[in-house]
């Protein structure tokens, strides 16, 4: 009788554990046919276990996946039930999640067998899975602690060294035991954390796996200082466990402290508009490398010329060992740096900042330089050559401009980028050949028929291919500080109405494309010459709709800057206090054709004597080839006894370029040809340039 009790038990088993519905919503768990036809369902509820054996210490995880035509739906309430055990959460229900999961946990109970799990949705789908579950014991206790029998003391985790070193470890140890205090043999997860490792500066290891009821984690510190209570926890049976230890780390000796960041590193003067403040980090380690919290720190300035000075003098790290000021500016231009010195340190340990630079951080005009990769780029018959053009900005004090100031660009020919935004005082954009292409005198037309290749053009405006770039930014003008003082003093007004260092007027008018390079803008100033400014065009910095021009040799006889002196004189100006500060850059859009001018065209030289050869090279314009055009110069008699190739160089000068070459003669009298090739990226163009005459 008890053979066929066991018999029957097993086959039960056996049948639960593989039986699985899907969307019956009739509630048969076999899922079978209803006799009425396949018909698909919609909605599909299929359900998972964790693990079969439910037992007190190993809860079961049991998960529903709904899918409605063929994709996960979310936010579906499935409802369980259970014919043995207990659910966690009580309600027996769960939510789906976006991947269409709903789980809910499987306690053992207290009865023992095999058992069903029944998922259903609101609107009938459902499915079930079985189990088999072994009853927690009532008379089983499991208590969390340290040590067995009499020895053990419930809720008190063991820690082997109850003070450690900064950077030390300690080893924590914990014991689960029975009511009797014997050691607890079922495995069960202990979680171990305090608050340094919470915040990262301790380590433990987290989840340990019981062994016949012992776990132990190891502790490092790494940072932290004090008292670190360590927590132990379990749940076993729903029931939760706790355990806690207690571990001082003591503080480092301090090994270093470094610099790590001034934000920003430029700051403004005083009253010039810009950033006044920069906050200064430093970072204290222990000698193991790791932060230390908790420390004071001192500070000081290398000067306080101008009223610089910092605030707090005195601060304490954080958690990361990083401790802050910040510096705020003066009236005077300088470069500063800050020292940190962790306090009481013995022997002194400090560390300096990078530099900070004090300045006005606004460009100024003779601080403005504009550069172009190539000068003279192939671009009056080709479309689409490339040249990179750099504007370089730095303030009254030479300081680059700071990050983020605008450029504006514009050009007589061609096209170029609109803008750019410094970096480190820096920045560049892209000219292309294209039209407009200014148009001017061409050698051998009907206007010049006798005008050959000269190294300075003499055909006058207007100047073909010569493309004028205008590049503009918001700053304010120079002006001669012939005292050092970093201000505009009305002692320097009479030289300020002068030119600076480069010769060029402090005093400045409105910017505009200077077309024919003759300073003027002819529309208004006059001076044009064959209409070669009269489509010059300004930038109306005080929009008032006119060219703003020089009254007699400077534009409003006053200093438009940030730096006028304290307190203001009336060489000052009040209203406005920037400009566009400017540059103009020439780029030849060279032609691709040359033209040669043969200075020499019959060469006798005596036997083996030496005779020179030279010529002339333009393009159209009488303008450079194009940059880095090969010429090359081959003799029929006699042979070279000087360099006879050249590569045209970097050149925007206003004409063409002279190039010559020796010839030695031979033993025997002859004759042949001189000739020179001339390659651009167009092609190679031969042309014979002389004869020689071997006597």
């Amino acid at each position: 009788m008890e053979l066929l009790r066991r018999f029957s038990f097993t086959l039960l088993l056996m049948s639960l554990m593989t039986l699985v519905a899907c969307g019956s919503g009739d509630g048969d768990l076999t899922g079978g046919d209803d006799g009425g036809g396949t018909t698909e369902d919609t909605i599909i509820v299929t359900l998972a276990i964790s693990n079969v054996n439910v037992i007190e210490q190993s809860p079961a995880t049991i998960t529903a996946t709904v899918i409605e035509e063929g994709s996960p739906k979310q936010g579906i309430v499935v409802t369980f039930s259970t014919t043995l055990g207990n659910f966690t959460p009580g309600s027996g229900t769960a939510l789906t999640n976006s991947a269409g999961v709903a789980s809910i946990v499987l306690n053992s109970g207290s009865i023992s067998g095999a058992g069903v799990v029944v998922a259903t949705l609101s609107t009938g789908e459902d499915s079930a899975i079985g189990f088999t579950t072994q009853a927690a014991s009532s008379s089983v206790v499991v208590r969390l602690g340290n040590g067995t029998g009499v020895g053990f003391t419930e809720g008190v985790a063991n820690v082997s060294l109850a003070q450690i070193s900064a950077g030390g470890t300690t080893v924590v140890s914990v014991s689960l035991v029975d009511e009797q205090g014997n050691l607890y043999s079922e495995t069960v997860e202990l979680n171990f954390s305090s608050r340094c490792t919470v915040d990262g500066t301790a380590t433990l290891t987290p989840v340990v796996t019981t062994s016949n009821g012992l776990a132990t984690s190891t502790y490092l510190a790494k940072g932290c200082i004090g008292d670190d209570v360590i927590q132990v926890n379990a749940t076993i049976g729903g029931t939760n466990l706790s355990a806690t230890g207690l571990v001082n780390v003591l503080q480092a000796d301090a090994g270093s402290i470094a610099f790590v960041s001034a934000t920003p590193e430029h700051i403004a003067i005083l009253g010039t508009g810009g950033d006044e403040s920069s906050i200064v980090i430093f970072k204290v380690l222990d000698v193991n490398g790791d932060p230390i919290n908790d420390r004071d720190v001192t500070f000081e300035l290398s000067t306080d010329l101008g009223g610089i000075n910092i605030s707090p003098l005195t601060a304490t790290t954080n958690a990361n060992g990083e401790v802050q000021t910040v510096v705020n500016s003066g009236t005077v231009s300088t470069s500063i740096r800050v020292k940190a010195t962790i306090t009481g340190s013995d022997p002194i340990i400090s560390s300096q900042s990078n530099t900070l630079v004090l300045s006005t951080g606004i460009p100024d005009q003779d601080s403005f330089s504009l550069s172009a990769s190539i000068l003279n780029p192939e671009g009056w018959d080709i479309d689409g050559t490339e040249v990179e053009v750099t504007a370089r900005l730095a303030d009254a004090f030479n300081n680059p401009a700071p990050d983020g100031t605008a450029v504006s660009f514009t050009t007589e020919g061609g096209s170029i980028d609109s803008f750019c935004i410094t970096s480190n005082g820096v920045c560049s954009v892209t000219w292309r050949s294209q039209y407009p292409r200014p148009e001017g005198h061409i050698l051998g037309d009907v206007n010049n028929p006798a005008h050959l290749p000269e190294t300075m053009n003499s055909m006058g405006q207007k100047l073909g291919g010569r493309a004028t770039i205008l590049a503009t930014a918001i700053g304010e003008e120079s002006f001669p500080d012939l005292n050092g003082n970093g201000r505009f003093d009305a002692a320097e007004m009479t030289a300020f109405t002068g030119n600076n260092i480069s010769g060029r007027p402090y005093d400045l008018k409105e910017a505009f494309v200077d077309h024919n390079e003759d300073g003027l803008y002819n529309p208004t100033e006059g001076g044009d010459v064959n209409q070669s400014g009269a489509l010059e065009e300004f930038t109306d910095f005080n929009n008032d709709g006119v060219f703003t021009p020089y009254s007699g040799s400077y534009r409003d006889g006053l200093y438009n800057g940030v730096l006028c002196s304290e307190p203001s004189h009336a060489g000052c100006s009040i209203n406005q206090q920037s400009i566009n500060v400017r540059a103009n850059l020439v780029l030849v859009m060279s032609g691709s054709d040359p033209i040669v001018n043969t200075l020499t065209p019959v060469i006798n030289i005596t036997g083996e004597g030496t005779g020179v050869a030279t010529i002339i090279i333009s393009d159209l314009h009488n303008q450079p080839m194009p940059f880095d055009t090969k010429i090359v110069f081959k003799a029929g008699v006699g042979s070279f006894v000087s360099t006879s190739s050249f590569a045209w160089p970097n050149d925007n000068h206003n004409g063409g370029r002279q190039y010559s070459v020796a010839i030695k003669g031979e033993a025997d009298a002859t004759s042949g040809t001189l000739s020179v090739e001339i390659e651009t990226d167009s092609g190679v163009t031969s042309i014979p340039i002389a004869t020689i005459n071997i006597l």
